[in-house]
């Protein structure tokens, strides 16, 4: 498949990629605004997802309902959500309808109207989603892990804790909107069938007058404890763990996506293998690789019975301690081909190119072709993998337990 792509920014700071896919009939558009989560304050998680919420609302002429429907005319498959670090809206149409669509995200990115007779319904929207969590205990262990390894603000949830979502006002909202809705350092990246010169001009007459100085950057707080047990009455126990890696901008970052993947990638990983299949430990494990743009981590989890816990979690560490030295060029090349077929197939969906281009700014500052990534994968090889696990030992790993009795952590696991 034919790929180009394009950069360009606006004198007000908001980037602009775009990468022309001519053999597909759909456009995608992905706008992040750096107003995620990190900006809550204390006392207040939640207020990013709260106000992202409230500005579906209504924005510019258009009421709530009427959002909705303009979307879904143009035959928009649209989304919205918010991470750590960015709000995002995003759809996904026949490339025709992209000029449709453009004025309407700009209004909700511009001009949200964040009316506060439809405040307690979006705030009971969030809340609900935060209820649904409370049934999940494999994210609720995530959570906890990731809110114990990150620094503060950092691992934070970003749908918030629902005693402090409870706190919250519509002020709260107007305020946090008002500071954070801000061109400066905001993406708007486009993929598909595109007039590359015709979405730059559209989006300069829709955001180009936009004006704000970004607020400062957040200084990173202590990390928490190392390790965590959260109480929960179930026959299950859920056992995470994590250690800090170099992040995705790192020219390692695809050593380390395989070294974990051959730990916990799949049905062919060390850990399904022998902790699932051979010893029948626990009915899910997997490994895998999280990256903010500064710092990452390696996560292990896996579910299990109260009773194998311990086991469990023994047989995990003694797991990651014997991967390094032991890679084969058998289970890099698995690894090399399920990546190489996920960036393959990545291409032909124009909602996953937008998504992409936006990421790899973010934390690249440039954007990749298919053809360089695959290079990447090709160039792996099993001495780079290990030469990476000897330089980044699995060490001062958090570990988090959700379930009824506390697990015993071995002395300098966590230390």
């Amino acid at each position: 498949m034919k790929q180009t792509l394009f950069s360009a920014t606006l004198d007000n700071g908001i980037t602009l990629l775009g990468e022309d896919l001519p053999d597909l009939e759909s456009a995608a558009v992905a706008i992040h605004v750096p107003a995620g989560a990190v900006h809550d304050g204390p006392g207040r998680c939640g207020l990013a997802t709260l106000s992202g919420e409230l500005c579906l609302r209504g924005a510019g002429e258009r009421d709530s309902r009427r959002i909705v429907e303009d979307l879904e005319n143009a035959g928009v498959q649209w989304a919205h959500s918010v991470s750590a670090t960015h709000a995002s809206f995003s759809g996904a149409m026949v490339a025709r309808r992209l000029p449709d669509a453009l004025p309407i995200f700009a209004d909700i990115v511009r001009r949200p109207r964040l009316p506060p007779d439809e405040f307690e319904a979006a705030r009971d929207m969030v809340l609900q989603g935060l209820a649904g969590t409370e049934d999940d205990p494999a994210h609720r262990t995530m959570l906890a892990l990731r809110q114990i390894h990150f620094p503060a603000p950092w691992g934070m949830p970003a749908e918030g804790l629902a005693a402090e979502v409870e706190r919250l006002s519509c002020t709260d909202v107007r305020r946090f909107c008002s500071t954070h809705l801000l061109p400066a350092g905001s993406i708007i990246a486009v993929a598909g069938r595109i007039d590359w010169p015709d979405f730059v001009a559209r989006c300069t007459r829709l955001f180009g007058d936009w004006r704000g100085d970004p607020p400062p950057p957040i200084a990173p707080g202590p990390r928490g404890p190392h390790s965590r047990h959260v109480p929960h009455d179930a026959q299950q126990t859920h056992v995470a763990i994590a250690w800090s890696q170099p992040p995705y901008r790192d020219d390692t970052s695809h050593e380390a996506t395989a070294a974990l993947g051959i730990l916990g990638g799949g049905s062919s990983s060390r850990l399904f293998t022998e902790v699932r299949e051979r010893r029948g430990l626990c009915y899910t494990v997997s490994a895998g690789y999280q990256t903010h743009r500064d710092f990452a981590i390696a996560v292990c989890y896996a579910g299990t019975t109260a009773a194998r816990a311990q086991e469990t979690l023994d047989v995990i560490l003694a797991e990651i301690e014997r991967l390094p030295g032991t890679i084969s060029a058998e289970e890099l090349d698995r690894i090399k081909a399920r990546a190489k077929s996920a960036l393959v197939m990545q291409q032909e969906s124009s909602a996953a190119r937008a998504g992409s281009l936006g990421r790899q700014w973010y934390h690249l500052g440039e954007m990749r072709t298919l053809a360089e990534e695959l290079a990447r994968y090709d160039r792996l090889t099993v001495a780079a993998v290990e030469d990476w696990l000897a330089a980044q030992p699995a060490k001062d790993l958090s570990v988090v337990s959700l379930g009824h009795e506390a697990l015993e952590v071995p002395r300098g696991v966590s230390a």
